[in-house]
């Protein structure tokens, strides 16, 4: 089985929502937790079943929040590239591309 790599950007975009999750809410910050850890899980058990978003890049689409998980598949990992609001202009995700190698 691939390694799962997230990248600092989808880091940033993970520990951001993590932040406002716990300002709103005393429980929403967990699930959100939880839920990018069982999304996680999902991508690495199967990461060919989701979409090209573009070039090379594919999206997992979040079930119980808005969000998008873009990453990519290398021979030895997938990369995380973006934790992303739906609502958020799709030109900050696309910067985040991986050269091929």
């Amino acid at each position: 089985m691939k390694r799962l790599i997230v990248l600092p950007f989808a880091e940033k975009d993970i520990k951001e929502t993590v932040s406002f999750f716990n300002d709103v809410s005393d429980t929403l910050d967990r699930d959100f937790i939880q839920a990018i850890d069982a999304s996680f899980f999902e991508i690495l058990h199967n990461p060919e079943a989701f979409p090209i978003a573009k070039y090379d890049i594919r999206k997992f689409v979040m079930a119980k929040f808005p969000f998008c998980i873009y990453f990519v598949d290398r021979n030895e990992a997938l990369f995380i590239l973006s934790v992303f609001h739906d609502k958020r202009n799709p030109k900050d995700w696309q910067r985040r591309r991986l050269k091929k190698e």
